[in-house]
């Protein structure tokens, strides 16, 4: 009887044992996919390597976004001084830590956006121009941060 006792609570022990709990649920695919609220934009604009201005806002509202769809089409709404909200529908592509957005109008934010960091709620991109003009050399950086909800 004690043999049968014990061998009822060995194979007990061992189910117990083997049945593994996995306790990490599957976390979600990050993405660039969906609404992202504009938080901070900071620029800094040289002439021949001389810091010209370095600038950066926060005070953005909830109409200051850029949306990002599956698709590959986007949009931006910002909100103008004059206190209407502006759209402005793009097309864009990611690829590795590289953005590009294109619009088949000129638009100031049109170009190739350096990935920095993108987690399920924080997209962080940094833009560079440059260009030359009577000799001298322009060079900005944007670093322009931004959540998800």
């Amino acid at each position: 009887m004690h043999a049968k006792h014990f061998l009822i609570i060995a194979i007990s022990v061992c189910v117990l044992v083997s049945c593994k709990k996995d306790n990490k649920a599957a976390s979600p695919a990050v993405t660039i996919v969906g609404k992202w609220y504009l938080k901070k934009y900071h620029t800094r604009n040289y002439k021949n390597n001389v810091l010209l201005r370095d600038t950066v806002r926060t005070d953005y509202s909830v109409t200051d976004f850029e949306v990002f769809s599956n698709d590959g089409s986007g949009y931006t709404s910002n909100l103008t001084p004059s206190g209407e909200t502006a759209l402005i529908i793009y097309q864009y592509t990611l690829s590795d830590k590289v953005l590009t957005i294109s619009k088949t109008t000129p638009a100031f934010y049109e170009g190739t956006y350096a990935v920095n960091t993108l987690t399920e709620n924080t997209l962080e991109v940094t833009y560079e121009s440059s260009t030359t003009v009577n000799g001298d050399h322009y060079y900005g950086i944007d670093n322009i941060s931004f959540a998800k909800d």
